[in-house]
């Protein structure tokens, strides 16, 4: 405990070379995941020896694309968020945002930075000056293509902004246009009320029992904790496929106090994570082997750090301690699980986790960030009954 309490008296804790605002809002989540974990082994249950994740192995970092190859292809800030993969075949396509705007990347499992082309996301709003995804969903009778996404409505500066989570729909051939259908989750806190940096990350999802599951970070408007670290909201499948073939919106719920009870805009929600450690960044995906749901979570840890940790989960709401996956010497972000079948929230004993990895960190991350990925593979493979479905 003396060696935490050193750590959260450093005077030069986090510099990162951020705006004093972006400096406060790292420093408290990585006291938060501090307190955490000293919480934890006083409980003499230490995250990293967590029972409830299987042991797995992680295989070495691999670059994709180093910073010099993003830029060649006009990668400036790439990739900017969570990422969505489509396959045909043997080839690739990930979407994804580069910086404001999304754009498709094709290629082959083995080389998949080949072909870059712009993504674009028609919206009335005004408000949004960075408005791009993503996850993907393809609806398996209509062929349509559901492109979650992340969208600002910025301040002063493009630093300082208030964050929102919505839904597009395809509307040409090829994949590359895509109509707003609105939000799916906003803070409870509101854009006036908040002072300071809103950021409800990316738009992680999971399918179980008829709907779809999105994750976010929520800032409440009063109570404690004020910060939920992991939130979840829900809708119905059929119901969100039907209202975005009509263009518009369907109706989302927040999880709060055991319940899907509070409307996804601007309602109250629950931290799912006991302790409500800090976090930086997710993804989440259903892993088939396990018949688990499994959650990469990129947070700080000190001194100067983001690494990446994983934890799992039976329902999608109650989640097991945390693992640490690596220690980076750097700054992991924007972990995705990218899985190659035909559903791509779907991974089965082995995956691969790509992410950003940057010496610099924060806002100077496009400076030196590579796209890097590492293999993950579970020692304790628990396959599920047949015929019990691709998905909770």
């Amino acid at each position: 405990m003396n060696a935490v309490l050193s750590l959260l008296t450093a005077p030069r804790l986090l510099s990162f070379g951020v705006v004093p605002e972006e400096r406060r809002f790292l420093m408290e989540g990585a006291i938060q995941s501090v307190l955490f974990a000293a919480a934890a082994m006083a409980l003499g249950s230490v995250v990293a020896c967590s029972a409830g994740v299987p042991d797995f192995i992680v295989g070495e970092r691999e670059v994709i694309a180093t910073k010099e190859q993003r830029e060649h292809l006009g990668l400036k800030c790439f990739i900017d968020g969570n990422g969505g993969v489509l396959t045909c075949g043997d080839e690739v396509r990930l979407y994804g945002a580069n910086g404001r705007e999304p754009v498709r990347i094709t290629g082959t499992r083995d080389n998949p930075f080949q072909r870059v082309d712009r993504v674009s996301i028609a919206t009335d709003n005004k408000d949004f000056q960075y408005l791009a995804g993503g996850p993907l969903f393809r609806d398996p009778h209509s062929k349509r293509i559901f492109l979650f996404y992340h969208a600002e409505v910025r301040r002063d500066t493009y630093k300082n902004f208030y964050s929102v989570l919505g839904l597009s729909i395809q509307t040409d051939e090829q994949g590359l246009k895509f109509k707003d259908l609105g939000s799916i989750f906003t803070a409870n806190v509101s854009n006036g009320q908040a002072e300071r940096v809103v950021e409800v990350c990316g738009s992680a999802y999971i399918i179980k029992d008829g709907y779809f599951y999105v994750y976010a970070r929520d800032t409440m408007t009063d109570g404690n904790p004020r910060q939920s670290n992991l939130s979840a909201a829900r809708a119905k499948i059929a119901e969100v496929i039907q209202a975005g073939i009509d263009g518009r919106g369907a109706n989302w719920t927040k999880y709060y106090k055991s319940a899907f009870s509070e409307p996804a805009a601007g309602g109250k929600s629950s931290p799912l994570e006991r302790g409500n450690p800090g976090t930086r960044w997710m993804d989440i995906s259903y892993n088939a082997a396990l018949d688990k749901f499994v959650m990469v979570v990129a947070a700080n840890t000190f001194p100067q750090n983001v690494d990446l940790f994983i934890t799992c989960s039976e329902d999608g709401i109650h989640w097991e301690d945390r693992r640490k996956l690596a220690a980076e010497n750097g700054e992991a972000f924007y972990p995705s699980i990218i899985g190659f079948l035909d559903d791509p929230r779907r991974t089965e004993k082995a995956f691969y986790v790509y992410y950003t990895f940057s010496q610099k960190g924060g806002w100077e991350r496009w400076n030196d960030a590579a796209i890097v990925r590492r293999k993950i593979t579970f020692a304790d493979e628990r396959r599920r009954q047949p015929n019990a479905g691709d998905s909770k």
